[in-house]
């Protein structure tokens, strides 16, 4: 039997592998073969690249620090703050965060967070690929993002605001007309603006 390998980022306990594929950010090698397994799986059903860009910011929000580029983790937790704060769409997070551009100066940090059970990539795996099910996918992909957004919430509580505050800080100009550009999705950048220029969403969480 092959020795179990605990990923260094999320935890997820994955079986070893005799010729594991190279690690990528702060992750097992086993866990980043899981996680192409299930990207793979939804680009080979079309009707699951609706939940692509989440799997994709539930898991870079997992595996911060370390080897990890620390853009990835704050365009993560952008992604799961429109996702599912603001109830924007794949296609429009990948707009918003094409128009982001590279961190500046001035951008939040952000320590990662660690939890000794969470959902994992290895849990969408067993619902979704090893099933061949496109509904046990869907939902564990889901609720996959959805608690890894609440543990940053939980262990950061100050993680939304600062993400509401960066995207202020990126697409409105101060006493301008709020708009740096439609690069990508127009429709994306305008419906941000108008979360972003309301009523703060985030103060207090």
């Amino acid at each position: 039997m092959r020795a179990t390998v605990v990923c260094p980022g999320c935890g997820a306990a994955l079986p070893g592998m005799e010729h594991p594929p190279q690690p990528e950010g702060n992750a097992s090698s086993e866990c980043t073969a899981a996680f192409h397994e299930v990207i793979g799986f939804e680009f080979q059903h079309p009707v699951m690249l609706r939940y692509h860009q989440m799997s994709v910011d539930a898991y870079g929000a997992q595996h911060g620090g370390d080897a990890a580029k620390p853009i990835r983790l704050v365009y993560s937790l952008a992604g799961l703050w429109l996702a599912l704060e603001q109830g924007f769409s794949g296609d429009e997070v990948r707009a918003i965060h094409q128009r982001m551009g590279h961190p500046a100066a001035d951008w939040p940090t952000f320590e990662p967070v660690t939890v000794a059970s969470w959902t994992t990539v290895a849990d969408v795996l067993e619902a979704g690929v090893k099933r061949r099910s496109e509904t046990g996918h869907a939902k564990a992909t889901r609720d996959w993002a959805a608690d890894v957004w609440c543990a940053w919430l939980r262990e950061r509580p100050g993680t939304a605001t600062q993400i509401e505050d960066l995207l202020r800080l990126v697409f409105v100009h101060p006493g301008g007309p709020g708009l740096l550009g439609t690069v990508g999705s127009a429709g994306a950048v305008h419906r941000l603006l108008g979360v972003l220029e309301g009523p703060s969403s985030a103060r207090g969480a």
